[in-house]
């Protein structure tokens, strides 16, 4: 057992004592740690990179009124007035002339919030990797971690966040879950593209570029733009990196946007994408973020539900602490918060990512033309995830069609989903 393995000259020691472990430095790690703090708990984050923020395992699209509610400085993203969806034979364009998206400063926003949360009290620990939970009479009470010199020990808290993403550290090894079998693999370049229009940003679809997934270009000023490629493991057997090398090639109608360009960065990474977990809560235990699968699978967009999820997490593990009650029961109500707030969004986000994740060309192109025909507030709130009853509904005003299509199907449970249960009629729309 983990606790086995503790260093008994560092047991005693009262700097390894905690109300909160944190178990990663990302957004969902950093945000509950300073919501933790903020409620008064004693909280440390130990962070097994050597720096936080870097490696950059994310593109950073994200949304301007998120950011804006998040606390996010302006100067750490960048916005958008164009976005432009290419599939094989098709394009949707929507102008914005006030920008709804944006792509984020990945590693300043995660410094930014790093330094919130020690400015709330929080202690954070660079290059401390975790190896495993301690765990007492089944409750997890702590951690064994290694720090900046490479020495095992154990850290002791009455409650641990595993924030670790989708290594899921601790969640895993006390088998709150197993590890994720479906999931996105992406590899990106962050380049220097001095051709490149720096307001429009693309999300191209097809088997030519991305089988199973996209590929983006997302653009992050001062001539730099991120371009890369995203599949779905194991719904493929392709390597994004490949796809990647050759994008150019692929896609010539935007080689000319990249000529001259030369990569600074490289990035990759995974993405969870099974929906959420059943259970994020156990003794002594709470998940945020990837590790609770609290993405969305629609796009692989994670960072701003990490943060509101780290928050929620944070705010109940203070509740807690200064209750003296850190039982699965009492956990519970991060769980409830959390499904009332994000629970139906994932579901159908999940769904969609189900039946498009397969489609092939021409269903990318039919797609794709289902969009242009979209305003350009429909296309934002569909990207976003943003669903309503009105959204759906306003969808198949400007596309009856699919209601004669294999599509009503999927219409009629996103809206059974969203609280209107009888099927929807084309007299309904009609009506409307």
């Amino acid at each position: 057992m983990a606790n086995d393995t503790a260093d008994a000259a560092n047991a005693g020691d009262e700097t390894r004592q905690y109300d909160v472990i944190v178990v990663g430095g990302g957004p969902a790690g950093l945000s509950a740690a300073e919501a933790a703090a903020k409620a008064g708990a004693r909280v440390v984050v130990l962070e097994r990179q050597k720096e936080i923020g870097y490696p950059v395992h994310t593109s950073g699209g994200s949304w301007i009124s998120d950011m804006r509610a998040l606390g996010i400085p302006s100067d750490l993203y960048y916005p958008i007035s164009s976005v432009t969806f290419l599939s094989p034979h098709n394009q949707a364009r929507f102008d914005y002339t006030d920008p709804v998206c944006c792509v984020l400063d990945v590693r300043g926003v995660y410094q930014h919030l790093a330094t919130r949360a020690v400015q709330a009290g929080v202690a954070i620990h660079p290059n401390s990797p975790v190896e495993g939970p301690i765990i007492e009479d089944g409750r997890v009470v702590g951690v064994i971690a290694k720090d900046h010199r490479n020495r095992p020990g154990p850290w002791r808290a009455k409650l641990v966040i595993d924030a670790s993403g989708f290594s899921s550290t601790i969640v895993t090894r006390v088998g709150l879950r197993q590890g994720f079998h479906r999931y996105g693999y992406g590899a990106e370049f962050d380049l220097a593209a001095p051709n490149y229009d720096q307001q429009s940003l693309y999300l191209i679809m097809g088997s030519q570029v991305a089988p199973s997934g996209y590929a983006w270009a997302f653009p992050r000023g001062k001539g730099r733009v991120r371009l890369g490629v995203g599949v779905i493991r194991p719904d493929v057997d392709e390597d994004a990196r490949e796809y990647l090398d050759t994008f150019a090639q692929r896609l010539p109608s935007l080689a000319p946007a990249f000529a001259g360009a030369s990569p600074l960065e490289y990035h990759t990474g995974l993405f969870p994408s099974e929906g959420v977990v059943e259970k994020f809560v156990s003794d002594g235990l709470m998940a945020t973020g990837d590790s609770a699968g609290h993405g969305s699978t629609l796009v692989g967009e994670g960072i701003r539900f990490a943060i509101y999820s780290g928050q929620m997490a944070g705010g109940v593990a203070g509740e807690a602490i200064r209750a003296g009650d850190t039982s699965a029961a009492y956990l519970q109500r991060y769980e409830k918060q959390w499904r009332a707030r994000f629970g139906r969004e994932m579901e159908i986000s999940y769904i969609v990512n189900q039946r498009i994740a397969g489609w092939s060309d021409p269903q990318w192109d039919e797609g794709v033309e289902m969009l242009r025909r979209l305003t350009p507030t429909q296309a934002a709130e569909l990207l976003r995830g943003d669903y309503s009853v009105g959204l759906f509904l306003g969808v198949l005003r400007r596309n009856p069609t699919l209601l004669r299509t294999g599509a009503k199907k999927f219409f009629d449970l996103a809206l059974s989903r969203l609280g209107k249960p009888a099927p929807v009629t084309e007299a309904e729309l009609a009506g409307g």
